[in-house]
């Protein structure tokens, strides 16, 4: 049986509450072609939440 390796953690902006976390867990990584690149982070307690969409203010697309 092979253990589960522990989830990487950095600093950042937590992308549900929109707090800051020194201790966030990695959840995507994000690279770029021609730029910086960055990290998608969750507190510890913000995991496996959903962010609520908004149902009175429809999608719009530039264009």
């Amino acid at each position: 049986m092979s253990e589960q390796p522990k989830p990487a953690t950095a600093a950042g902006t937590c992308t549900l509450c929109e707090k800051w976390t020194a201790k966030g867990i990695v959840i995507a990584e994000i690279h770029g072609n021609s730029g910086a690149g960055g990290v998608v982070v969750r507190h510890p307690g913000c995991l496996g939440k959903r962010k609520a969409v908004s149902t009175h203010q429809p999608r719009t697309w530039p264009g």
